[in-house]
């Protein structure tokens, strides 16, 4: 073979291999799961309170399922898709993660009444809901089931 016909071979080669390489590491196609971004769970917990203290109990509510969620989305490798509903998301959630479904759900109902709830929540409604996250955030490090 002449270098005339290899060098336009080996040069388009190395251009897939570039774009195919530029997928993989930058828009992390290929990798099977949607990557979650890294979340500052000492920093979510502080404005938690910080909005409780200020008597805003349903951001503080809604804040707390948001972290949630994106912990779980972290341990499991998918966040929740623009398609689905906080139930539908737990509900795939769940099925990977050991967590007991009537804690997940009294605290979704919880998040749901803050979030969409013409009224604003009552501290006690916060700390029931707080109560729930925090049984339910020591169980998702540990909650992977082995299959």
């Amino acid at each position: 073979m002449q270098l005339e016909t290899v060098l336009p071979f080996v040069a388009l080669s190395g251009a897939i291999i570039v774009v195919l390489l530029y997928l993989y590491f930058v828009k992390g196609m290929f990798q099977g799961t949607v990557k979650a971004s890294g979340v500052d769970i000492p920093s979510k917990l502080r404005n938690i309170k910080k909005l409780a203290d200020a008597g805003k109990y349903s951001a503080s509510i809604t804040l707390a399922y948001r972290t949630f969620e994106q912990m779980c989305g972290m341990k499991i490798g998918s966040e929740r898709s623009n398609s689905e509903t906080a139930r539908e998301y737990l509900e795939r959630v769940t099925k990977v993660m050991s967590l007991d479904t009537a804690t997940v759900d009294m605290f979704v109902t919880t998040y749901e009444e803050s979030r969409f709830s013409n009224h604003e929540m009552t501290r006690d409604r916060y700390e029931y809901a707080i109560r729930l996250f925090t049984d339910l955030y020591p169980r998702i490090d540990a909650s992977i089931k082995m299959e």
